[in-house]
């Protein structure tokens, strides 16, 4: 185990001059996510304010969105 980490170490050294660390970010300075006003449903269309999202605390478990009925 320690002769791969040796390997690896020195594949980094070698190749750090060349490559520069990780390139992290856009490269510019990003403005905050702002949502929109009118957000609308990908599902049915419709307002998402008279929709449910339903998250559970499992992160094992998906989110779920639930759409009003149309009765």
């Amino acid at each position: 185990m320690d002769r791969l980490r040796n390997i690896a170490r020195r594949l980094d050294k070698g190749l750090f001059p060349f490559m520069g660390p990780a390139q992290l970010g856009a490269g510019h300075p990003e403005e905050p996510y702002r949502s929109p006003a009118d957000a609308t449903c990908p599902i049915c269309h419709g307002p998402m304010s008279a929709h449910h999202v339903q998250r559970n605390a499992d992160p094992a478990r998906a989110t779920r969105l639930i759409c009003p009925s149309e009765g």
